[in-house]
């Protein structure tokens, strides 16, 4: 793994490759870690692996490349590599001369059937190299019955990285009812069209799950990571009136303006749900209707922001900045609307296109990118840091995004009177801006306060392990750092 969060990928695939009784090991980079390579070869001696696996996404990507690429170097281990960027972009993946097998789609059963039989030419959702030729094999059909599967290995990851405990990272889903057009789901549901993309798994099954894991680390909040936790409302009444009986743990959730009313909320509340996070990704409708193909309107964001408001609610929003067709005095328009919603938190994040996603094609006809770009995106040469210099090469859009962030402690008054004079460029300009936001927020409520100390608990355990570690691994000058 290389970064400090978890994966629930690649929990779920330790849990499968267990269940059948294969060892299965894990390494995190962690973030300031100065010799991993070095620990990665001594963990490579002492396990002796016969496969060695990598989760990209096509933001790591050339970062897995590098590794792997090493890694090869110290081991006849085979290199499997799955993850977004193998099942959209899979001839570059597998055209590295260090990658022997490729994993398209979901691996759980396909993983288990190549370390099985590796000779095995015929196994779906696998691509191979066998006498320097590839072998393209078909998908197998969607898991439908998502409680056939194990529950996620979390000790896997506790133990290489414990500071992550505290907050359990827990999925009751696979897929979206959406296919926004700047989202990997667009992909993902063209890919397997015809089938059923969206499955939830059983309340018993989350439950048992929560039951089990909570005896066993002791987590203090759970951290609901379905791309529409509410999208299901029959199947979320139930869930929740066993959650708050048999759980009783504080919780945060995403949800869509469309699939969420004030009897959802009121359940949510009940049941300890203390923050929603909700993506709006631009305030003038024409855009979100005819770029992000998001039909929801400016009114109903409006009504439901106010209706988890009344719940005592966190709500949290996500924007999107360079969405093609957008100008910057569209913000004029879309800072009133965001000061009049005066969320809890805000996120904005800048537009990456995604291989394969329909956003890209929009893009082309806009003139925002063009195939030499996306190519470069593809093979890792263009990340999401390199589109955020964009940001920050614009002081105008730059304001605008630190102003959004203050939007939530400003009185209305006060932020109206900084937009209808303009004031904002000039107050917002400095990077001192940045930080205190967020900081603040955060300090809004009692559970907020635990939030933030559970997070600087982790940050202390985390610069304590990657202490301990560099101490433990020297510089060699055969070592270079990731």
């Amino acid at each position: 793994m290389l970064e400090e969060s978890e994966s629930l990928a690649i929990q779920y695939l330790s849990s499968g490759l267990k269940k059948q009784g294969h060892k299965v090991n894990l390494i995190v980079y962690h973030k300031g870690e100065k010799y991993f390579k070095k620990r990665l070869k001594k963990r490579i001696e002492n396990f002796q692996p016969d496969f060695i696996g990598f989760s990209a996404m096509t933001d790591d990507y050339a970062i897995v490349c590098k590794i792997a690429k090493f890694v090869k170097t110290i081991t006849n281990a085979f290199i499997i590599v799955g993850g977004i960027q193998a099942t959209s972009c899979p001839d570059e993946v597998i055209s590295n001369d260090f990658v022997d097998y490729i994993v398209l789609g979901e691996g759980d059963d396909a993983i288990i059937e190549l370390i099985e039989n590796p000779q095995n030419t015929k196994i779906k959702n696998i691509w191979m190299k066998k006498n320097k030729k590839i072998i393209k094999n078909s998908l197998r059909p969607l898991i439908q019955n998502l409680d056939t599967l194990p529950f996620p290995d979390k000790e896997l990851f506790v133990k290489e990285a414990p500071y992550l405990k505290e907050i359990y990272h827990c999925i009751t889903s696979k897929g979206c009812p959406f296919h926004c057009t700047y989202c990997f789901n667009n992909f993902m549901k063209k890919l397997y069209s015809g089938e059923k993309w969206l499955r939830k798994r059983s309340v018993n099954s989350v439950i048992t799950e929560l039951k089990i894991m909570k005896k066993k680390i002791k987590f203090k909040q759970v951290l609901f990571l379905d791309d529409c936790f509410t999208s299901d409302k029959k199947w979320l009444i139930e869930f929740l009136k066993k959650y708050k009986k048999e759980i009783n743990v504080p919780f945060k959730a995403i949800s869509h303006p469309a699939l969420i009313d004030a009897e959802v909320l009121s359940l949510l509340k009940k049941a300890k749900c203390t923050k929603v996070k909700i993506g709006v990704q631009t305030p003038i409708e024409k855009i979100r209707k005819d770029i992000c193909k998001r039909n929801e309107t400016n009114k109903l964001i409006r009504k439901i922001v106010n209706e988890i408001k009344k719940q005592k609610i966190m709500v949290e929003i996500d924007h999107i900045f360079g969405l093609p067709s957008e100008k910057a005095e569209d913000y004029k328009q879309g800072l009133e609307f965001y000061i009049g919603l005066k969320p809890n938190i805000f996120s904005s994040f800048w537009l990456q296109y995604y291989p394969n996603t329909e956003i890209i094609e929009i893009g082309k006809k806009f003139g925002d990118v063009d195939d030499e770009s996306i190519n470069k995106i593809i093979k890792g040469d263009i990340r999401y840091g390199d589109t955020m210099k964009k940001r920050k090469s614009n002081p105008e859009l730059l304001a605008i995004s630190r102003f959004m962030c203050w939007i939530p402690l400003l009185p209305q008054n006060f932020s109206r009177f900084l937009l209808k004079k303009n004031l904002y460029p000039f107050i917002f300009r400095y990077d001192i801006f940045n930080s205190f936001p967020y900081l603040i927020q955060h300090f809004s409520s009692l559970n907020s306060l635990r939030v933030v100390f559970s997070a600087i608990k982790r940050k202390l355990l985390l610069k304590k392990l990657v202490s301990k570690l560099n101490s433990k691994y020297p510089k060699t000058n055969s070592n270079k750092n990731i």
